[in-house]
């Protein structure tokens, strides 16, 4: 990045136009199918980081304790992702999607009857955290990587902000969900409620029926394919910071996601309710910019809406961090999760459409673990609250995100030059 004559190599990537409109993608059955488990899957998934982080940090009323939760969740996504990938190109994903959802609902399963007989301990919480991490990462390499053979070329940009919506609508209903639930009936109710989801969702993983079926191919051994993956991104600028861009990113988002339990228990005074009307508002907010991308299909300029969307996420992460009522939060939480969904949906995009099937597991393995900043976020948010305080811990983080766009804004016109055709 310190060398502008670097970063102008190569011709700027371009993703082929869509052919059909939003009504028309969802014409497709498979497409339809495979967004519906994603709506399971995510509210699962979503119940289970509203659940977690409180019933944590009402054990201990620690933010050290939420960053131990952050690192329990990081750690084991980041090992995994690196084996995760390297499996979903040498064996079925649907299968690997069913052993991610094993994975996740078996801890919870065994949290639900720690809780029956209060047994409990904050420590059975971070071992749970674990294994959501570890299927975390497994099922979004196996689902990304699957999504391309379940959808035809021609409607993959719309395909991917229609499951982004899927599970941005989990994320909007998930914590009201939550929120009701531990309010009237408590933690167990909702732990009983994730073990059913992710019942739900190993069932409807045997019924997907993929267009195109991954071709067996000798892979030599694991040095060889991680060779593959650094080949692929050495020789594409705009996957290498695509992928930079989606760590810092994850890491804000995955800062402010782990910490909101104690703004909302220390700032805001809101119990249970308010807990997940907050978790709602970014989720809905992220419903709404992945809807937009699902209408429109992309837009022209893709690498300059990269670029300012993650600014004004940065921007916003900054502005709820200061807010100090829920009726300036709220709004503040919805437009930060509109404009962090937008920039998610055109980096998965530019992704999909730019790897070759061979490697599309693995590459995808190196986005998750990307991603699996977005838990070590919480690791750094409760440490930086620790030392400082709640606010300025996310206000950290969300500068360093904007300083980041903007070197990359500034060096790199082929980043800025990028184009998503639009219809």
């Amino acid at each position: 990045m310190a060398k502008n004559s670097g970063l102008n190599t190569e011709p700027a990537i371009e993703i082929p136009s869509t052919e059909v409109g939003l009504l028309g993608a969802l014409r497709d059955s498979s497409l339809r199918r495979f967004a519906g488990t994603t709506l399971m899957w995510g509210t699962g998934h979503q119940l289970i980081t509203v659940s977690q982080g409180y019933l944590l940090f009402e054990l201990t009323g620690s933010t050290l304790w939420l960053a131990a939760l952050g690192a329990a969740v990081g750690i084991p996504n980041v090992i995994v992702a690196i084996l995760a990938g390297m499996l979903a190109d040498r064996v079925s994903r649907k299968r690997l999607l069913m052993v991610g959802a094993m994975v996740a609902g078996i801890p919870m399963f065994a949290v639900v009857l720690l809780l029956t007989f209060d047994a409990l301990e904050p420590w059975h919480l971070l071992i749970a955290g674990g294994a959501q991490g570890s299927a975390l990462a497994v099922d979004w390499i196996s689902r990304l990587s699957l999504l391309p053979d379940v959808v035809p070329k021609g409607i993959l940009v719309r395909a991917v902000s229609i499951d982004q919506s899927a599970f941005n609508g989990a994320r909007v209903v998930a914590p009201i969900i939550g929120g009701f639930i531990l309010a009237i009936s408590g933690p167990t109710a909702v732990y009983g409620v994730i073990v059913g989801l992710f019942g739900l969702v190993i069932m409807a993983y045997r019924t997907f029926r993929p267009h195109t079926q991954l071709q067996p191919v000798a892979h030599t051994d694991i040095v060889e394919d991680l060779r593959d993956v650094v080949r692929v991104l050495g020789s594409n600028l705009i996957l290498r910071l695509n992928l930079m861009f989606t760590a810092v990113n994850a890491l804000v988002l995955g800062g402010l996601i782990f910490i909101i339990p104690a703004f909302a228990k220390d700032v805001y005074e809101t119990d249970e309710t308010g807990l997940g009307y907050l978790f709602s508002a970014i989720g809905l907010g992220a419903l709404v910019g992945a809807l937009t991308m699902s209408w429109t299909g992309g837009v022209n300029r893709a690498g300059s809406a990269l670029l300012v969307t993650d600014v004004l996420f940065g921007a916003f992460v900054v502005a709820w961090a200061f807010s100090s009522t829920m009726a300036l939060a709220l709004p503040i939480a919805f437009l930060l999760g509109y404009f962090n969904a937008v920039h998610i949906a055109l980096g998965i995009a530019v992704i999909q459409v730019n790897v070759p099937a061979a490697v599309r597991g693995r590459v995808i393995g190196a986005y998750e673990l990307a991603w699996s900043a977005f838990p070590l976020g919480g690791l750094v948010s409760g440490s930086l609250a620790a030392a400082f305080n709640l606010r300025y811990s996310l206000t950290i983080l969300a500068c360093g995100l904007v300083v980041f766009t903007v070197v990359v804004m500034l060096l790199s016109s082929q980043f800025r030059q990028l184009r998503i055709d639009a219809r």
